[in-house]
């Protein structure tokens, strides 16, 4: 936990202690797997705190993007396309805003590494069929930062093709 002496843990919201949870000492560990099912159950019990726990994992993100920490921005994108999976019939309207946030922060990065892991989170999103479906979202970011990407004169054909 970052910031918090260790006897006001037990004071953060649950929300925020389940999501730091799933990030372990060293990204290269991965997503704690246990952790990640004990948030994916929160969500699903609390749909109302989706929005939450999206924002959060939104704040972390972006401050990892910003501290180059590659790992941990792998790990809250693995999360949050968990939580995509598992929450998308209940409240999906309520976590998608969050969701497309990252997406874009992503995408606006110069690593190609970091842009085609917005890209493929962004292709599971577009598969999702939604019972109702909102159509007052902006795409229209999207839609150009994808055929930029098309356009993109990256010299690694293997990045470029990806």
């Amino acid at each position: 936990m970052y910031g918090v002496c260790g006897c006001c843990g037990a004071l953060r919201p649950r929300y925020k202690r389940l999501v730091d949870n799933i990030f372990p000492e060293d990204p290269e560990d991965g997503l704690v797997k246990t952790n990640m099912e004990k948030l994916t159950f929160y969500a699903l019990s609390a749909p109302e705190k989706l929005d939450r726990i999206g924002a959060y994992l939104s704040e972390r993100l972006i401050r990892d993007v910003g501290r180059h920490r590659y790992g941990y921005v792998c790990i809250a994108m693995e999360a949050l396309d968990q939580l995509l999976m598992a929450c998308h019939c209940q409240s999906i309207n309520l976590f998608v805003e969050s969701f497309l946030k990252m997406v874009a922060k992503l995408l606006e990065s110069e690593k190609p590494n970091l842009q085609i892991l917005g890209t493929n989170s962004f292709v599971k999103f577009a598969n999702i069929e939604e019972d109702t479906p909102s159509y007052h979202r902006s795409y229209d970011f999207f839609v150009s930062r994808f055929s930029e990407m098309c356009h993109s004169s990256h010299d690694d054909l293997e990045i470029k093709t990806k």
